[in-house]
Parts: structure tokens; sequence; C-alpha cells
């Protein structure tokens, strides 16, 4: 008999949580600059490609579309493959939403914007669920640990997002962004290397997915009443913000140009307040 003791089987899953908080903070930091990129450029570039310049931040308008409409999907991809397969296949999305973004700037062709910035949702809808997976492994005592790391991410990604489009809007002239679409993909692209680097749970059997409450049990809860109501309506009112943050007074007001700021404390407004274990 051994006289060494086994370790306890919540330390040795806490290990795993804290590995995957890690990576997952890593993945967080890359994806974020997502929805910055999109929401710094898109605006200015729809004004100069739309047809009409009351269509100018349609673009932003769609890539929230494209999160919505890309929610029930990425779910129903996890529970079928597994929540990495599903994340990593958010970030493929995203790195070839940048690429088609770059070619929309290339051919001028506001149509390629709208599908781009579209797949572009559809990656933030990945990403965002980053802090649910590094609950998986976790224990109780811990997942709020684990899920603080995530966000902290989030908190980096304020920075990393807007400083890519700084330093890359003019690397392509006359193709003004072009090449921050490119490195929106490359950083999609790391993501989904980090995301590699996961080690989750297989997908839930037909008998787990059966023990859960019924959905429409969930949809009659006040609490779910209430939380659908304040967030619709406080997210609306954001995007309200976003989508007219390029344009000011009528003029542009690209990133580098004094919109950088607005943009920056916007995304760590988002994720700095619960980015602590104790929030």
């Amino acid at each position: 008999m051994s006289a060494i003791a086994e370790p306890p089987a919540a330390l040795i899953d806490d290990r795993l949580a804290k590995r995957n908080a890690v990576v997952l903070a890593v993945a967080q930091a890359l994806a974020g600059g997502n929805n910055t990129v999109i929401v710094a450029t898109a605006g200015i570039i729809g004004l100069v490609l739309a047809p009409d310049k009351s269509l100018a931040t349609l673009p932003i308008s769609v890539m929230m579309f494209g999160l919505w409409f890309s929610t029930v999907p990425m779910g129903l991809m996890a529970r079928s493959y597994g929540r990495r397969t599903a994340l990593q296949i958010g970030a493929a999305v995203g790195a070839v939403s940048g690429l088609v973004c770059c070619v929309a700037v290339l051919q001028g062709s506001f149509a390629l914007l709208l599908l781009g910035t579209f797949g572009c949702g559809f990656y933030a809808a990945g990403h965002m669920s980053y802090r649910f997976a590094s609950a998986d492994t976790a224990t109780d005592a811990y997942k709020p640990i684990a899920i603080s790391y995530v966000l902290a991410g989030g908190v980096l990604a304020g920075v990393i997002g807007p400083s890519v489009v700084i330093f890359t809007k003019d690397l392509w002239p006359p193709y003004l962004f072009a090449a921050t679409f490119i490195a929106q993909a490359g950083l999609a692209l790391l993501a989904g290397l980090a995301l590699s680097k996961l080690k989750l749970p297989p997908p839930m059997s037909r008998a787990e997915i059966d023990r859960g409450r019924p959905l429409g049990e969930i949809v009659r809860s006040p609490k779910f009443i209430v939380a659908v109501f304040v967030g619709v309506s406080s997210y609306t009112l954001m995007n309200l913000v976003m989508t007219s943050a390029p344009l000011r007074h009528g003029r542009l007001r690209p990133l580098g140009h004094g919109g950088d700021v607005g943009i920056q404390w916007h995304v760590l407004g988002m994720y700095a307040p619960a980015s602590s274990p104790a929030a």
C-alpha cells in the first residue's frame, strides 16, 4: 500500500480549470479585438461604400444581428461536438470574415462588407461564451475565479484592439483599414490556436441533456423575463451609442484621431468591473 495519499479530486479539477482559464484568457485578449475593429472601422468604411450615407453604420448593426442570430447555433454545436470544437469553429469564421472585410475594402463592395461583419458577429457569439467554458472543469468554489481570469483577458482586449487599428489603418495605402482586417483575421487565427490547448469534457449525452430543466419552464421564470428585458434594453442603448460613435458632428473620427479613447474605455468598461473574483 502506498504511503502517499492521492490528491483530492477537487484539487485535480481546479488545476485543470486554472490551466483552461489561462488559455481562455489569452484567447479572450486576442478575440476581443474583433468587436473593437468592427466598431472602430465599419462605420467609416460604410460611409464611403454605402449607396446611401444613412446606411453608413449598417455594418455594425449587421454584426450585432449576426451575434444574436448565431447564439443558438453556437450552443447547438457545443452540445453536439463539444464546446472546444464550437469555439474553434467560431474563431475560424472570425478569421475568414476578417479577410472578407479586407476584400470588401479592396473592391469597394458594401455587400461584401455586410457579409464580413455578419461573420464577425458569429465569431463574437463564440468568444463571448469563453467565460462559460472556463467553468466547465471548475469546482463550484473556483468557478468565479476562473470566470474572472477570462474577463481579465477582455480587459487586455481593450488595449490590443484599439492598438491594432491605430498601427494598421494606413499600412495599405490608399485602402484605409484594409491591413486592419488582415490583422483582425490573424488575431482570430491565433485565438483558435490557443483554444486548441483547452481540455474540456466531451459533449453531453442525450440522457444528461434530458435531465436539465425544460426550456418552457426556464422561459416562464420571472427572473428570465426580467433578465431578457434588462438585457435587451441595455444592449439596444449600447448599440445605439456604438453605431453612432464613428461619426461626430458629420465628421469622420477614426482611431488615432480622437475616436480611440471612447471605444477603448467602452471595451474596458465591459470587462473590468467583472474581472474581480469578488464580482
